[in-house]
């Protein structure tokens, strides 16, 4: 309502209404009196709670009771320039009844003009009223919250609460006659823009600094939003104190901030998961380490960030740590930007008010060159500077545990002491940088020829040591020995210069020679030397018995170079049955040698001498060319007679098997699919491309496979699945000890399982009793051989005794 209203304006809608009598003071002094339609009754009825009806010219004090003039007396001073109206109400007791009335105050013309609006209202809209009045009373005078009424447009404080005097430190009069720009420690532009938000109502919610009357600054949280009072828009604000609230904001904020800043200025990883390995925070040194920023890694995993290996290492240390409960230590290596790292992490649950998990910590410290530094420390004390082989210090000690390992397991371990011949010589005549160089190839040469699992060190000079685990027997010493003599028989080629370098060997083993490292390693010298004594360039076994092994291999090895072209090979044939009726179905061919010197030698004797030498190659082609032969007049007596032949892996490497097996089945007019090929696991080991060629070739043929030995290798299965084979042939070892409640019987019934569902046949060898059949017969074996139902035998035998009894 403006203060410069004229009274024609006010009247003109005022006079309009019932039951409306209108006052006007000047001064305190009624000037004028205006009255609505019925003036006279209305004085005289409605209105007698003024004295008498000559009121001009007097104060409301002499004109109304003393009561009544005591309540205009206190409401009418509150009207100045900047509350220009106001409104209350009271009741006065008639002659008959109490009327009620409603009272409005206008100051029309500053400060001694005021018009004065007294209605009569019904007495529920007195009471309804009053309410709101005491409601008001309840809501904004009496409650503890801090309340103000602003004017939105000057920023001028309306009305305060007792709770606000009390806070602010002023009267209630006082903030009545103050801006809140005086309070609000922004700007008054500032202010003034704050105030427009709240009145359009962008906002409910206000942040500010309020000053006190004695100077101290609280920093306040405002809810303030527009009402309506007499057509007039005022802002109603609710203040809460928050200082306290915002010191301990900030303290938390600084806390934070300082452990952030000790987090990010610390070289170790820092970092935090949820349980289910997604990263929530990370501090700057791991952002640097991964490339990576904080936020491009939320929500990821390890396995987004690292290889799968090294994430299934981190990820298993997180859950081991969740599992205890408790700080777990572990290291982790990881590649971080191309580069391999080894960290030292500790991992540990953070835990919630409720001590459940609900997190993961980890610190990770990089120790990438502290290992580096361990392992040059490490390897400087077990390896040789020269040829990175393991020095004498680290080899008796891995022989050490090779015995230990070789006592547990009842088997052998080698030691094989190598010398290089006249190295003396080569030092002396070209220099020890070129002896130095060839004493480098010379230990590449040697950890070429052994297992991953063996070992080869250098006990100083040019004297190295080569120790072999896991062996069965002392033969199996004696390829490796073959083969390290052989890698010395190439010649070396040090700065353009080519040199013949042999070596001496001696060999000792662990049971049979010495039970401790030294006297093996002394025994080992002492052959070496006896290798030297006999012409150099060789190996000896310390043991006279295993020099008589030896010596007798070499005269295999003699006698056998010649044994083809003397005729001395013969082809022998063991019957194969069927389980079913006990059919003869096919032979095996097995080579036996006579020799004039040697008597009968075992095939496990001369096949590996065979083999090594080369000369198997001619001598299986021999079995073949006999075999094929034979199966050739036998079919004449029974047509569907199979004939089966033992291929090794060398042949194999024999490029002209293939068209030697087609030539051969040709020119003896047999159907191929009668010849069947035993091939062992070792065949399909030796890595030649040209193997899988071969076998799919020989398939396409019609020639049979069969996988020999079937179970005693690593991956037969493997085999199984990727070449064509129609028979599995159960090795012996399988049925010799076979009963019905052993293991092999179920591996047996398992095989045969496996077989039917391949449409893979099944032989098993070795069968000598009846109860060995039954169990097979029990279990669907389809084929067996044996000495059951026959030894291997020469041809004409055979024939005589399986071939026309048919």
């Amino acid at each position: 309502m403006s203060a410069k209203l004229s009274a024609a304006e006010l009247l003109d809608f005022l006079l309009k209404q019932s039951n409306t009598l209108c006052l006007l003071l000047n001064d305190g002094v009624i000037t004028q009196v205006y009255q609505g339609y019925d003036n006279v009754k209305l004085v005289n009825n409605q209105y007698q709670l003024f004295k008498e009806l000559a009121i001009l010219d007097k104060t409301l004090t002499e004109v109304l009771p003393k009561a009544l003039a005591k309540i205009f007396a206190e409401q009418l001073p509150k009207l100045n320039q900047r509350n220009s109206y106001l409104s209350f109400d009271f009741s006065h007791q008639g002659d008959n009844k109490p009327y009620y009335y409603q009272t409005k105050c206008y100051l029309l013309n500053a400060p001694s003009e005021v018009l004065l609006v007294v209605r009569t209202v019904e007495p529920h809209h007195f009471i309804a009223k009053s309410s709101s009045n005491e409601l008001h009373q309840q809501v904004f005078e009496n409650n503890q919250a801090i309340k103000l009424i602003l004017d939105p447009k000057t920023g001028s404080i309306v009305d305060a609460n007792e709770a606000a005097a009390r806070f602010y430190g002023y009267s209630q009069a006082q903030l009545q006659t103050m801006n809140i720009a005086e309070i609000n420690q922004l700007s008054p532009e500032q202010v003034k823009k704050e105030l427009a938000s709240a009145e359009r109502e962008d906002r409910l919610y206000f942040n500010f600094v309020h000053q006190l009357a004695s100077g101290e600054c609280r920093d306040v949280e405002v809810y303030s939003g527009p009402i309506t009072l007499a057509n007039s828009t005022l802002l109603y604000s609710i203040i809460h104190d928050v200082t306290e609230r915002k010191k301990a904001e900030r303290k938390l904020l600084e806390t934070e901030k300082r452990q952030r800043d000790m987090l990010n200025n610390t070289s170790s990883l820092i970092y935090y998961k949820h349980l289910d390995g997604r990263y929530i925070s990370v501090n700057k040194a791991f952002e640097q380490a991964f490339g990576l920023t904080e936020a491009d890694l939320l929500d990821k995993t390890d396995y987004d960030v690292m290889p799968r290996a090294a994430a299934d290492v981190c990820r298993d240390a997180d859950l081991r740590a969740l599992s205890a409960d408790a700080p777990l230590e572990n290291e982790e290596t990881v590649l971080v930007n191309g580069v391999e790292h080894t960290y030292i992490s500790v991992k540990f649950p953070l835990k919630d008010a409720d001590g459940k998990n609900y997190a993961i910590c980890g610190i990770s410290t990089d120790i990438t060159e502290r290992k580096q530094a361990e392992r040059r420390i490490i390897q400087q004390a077990h390896y040789d500077n020269l040829t990175q082989l393991p020095n004498r210090f680290l080899a008796l000690d891995r022989l050490n545990q090779l015995l230990k390992d070789a006592k547990r397991n009842k088997d052998k371990v080698a030691v094989l002491f190598l010398d290089l011949d006249d190295f003396k010589k080569v030092n002396d005549t070209l220099g020890h940088e070129f002896g130095d160089k060839l004493l480098v190839e010379a230990a590449a040469r040697l950890t070429k020829v052994i297992r991953k699992s063996d070992t080869v060190g250098r006990l100083g000079g040019d004297e190295f040591i080569i120790l072999l685990k896991g062996l069965t027997s002392a033969e199996h010493v004696q390829p490796v020995a073959d083969n390290l003599i052989n890698e010395f028989r190439r010649p070396f080629v040090i700065e353009n210069r080519e040199l013949l370098l042999t070596s001496s060997i001696g060999i000792a083993l662990y049971p049979d020679d010495a039970s401790t490292s030294s006297n093996l390693l002394r025994n080992a010298d002492t052959a070496m030397y006896h290798a030297k004594s006999i012409g150099r360039n060789t190996y000896a076994y310390y043991t006279k018995e295993m020099n008589q092994d030896v010596a007798r291999r070499l005269l295999i090895e003699e006698q056998i170079r010649n044994a083809l072209e003397k005729d001395e090979f013969e082809v022998y044939f063991q019957p194969q049955f069927s389980v079913k009726n006990k059919r003869l179905v096919g032979a095996e061919a097995l080579l036996r040698w006579h020799n004039p010197s040697l008597g009968n030698v075992s095939p496990a004797e001369f096949i590996p001498v065979a083999e090594q030498t080369g000369l198997i190659v001619p001598i299986g082609r021999y079995v073949i060319e006999q075999s094929l032969a034979t199966l050739a007049k036998w079919q004449k007596l029974q047509p569907d007679l199979d004939i089966s032949v033992n291929v090794s892996p060398r042949q194999f490497r024999d490029n002209g098997l293939v068209n030697f097996l087609a030539q051969m089945i040709k020119q003896n007019g047999i159907d191929a699919r009668h010849l069947e090929l035993e091939i062992t696991e070792g065949v399909l080991m030796t890595g030649h491309k040209s193997i899988e060629q071969d076998l799919l070739t020989i398939g396409q043929m019609g020639v049979k496979l069969a996988m020999d030995d079937f179970g005693t290798g690593y991956s037969s299965l493997s085999y199984l699945r990727k070449y064509p084979f129609n028979v599995l042939k159960i090795d012996r070892s399988f049925v010799s000890n076979l009963s019905a409640d052993s293991t092999d019987l179920a591996l047996i019934k398992a095989t045969v399982a496996m077989a039917d569902a391949l449409g893979v046949k099944v032989i098993a060898e070795g069968v000598e009793t009846q109860g060995q059949f039954a169990l097979l017969h029990d279990v669907g074996c389809d084929y067996i051989q044996g000495y059951l139902f026959g030894k291997p035998c020469q041809e004409a035998v055979f024939v005589e005794q399986y071939l026309t009894s048919h």
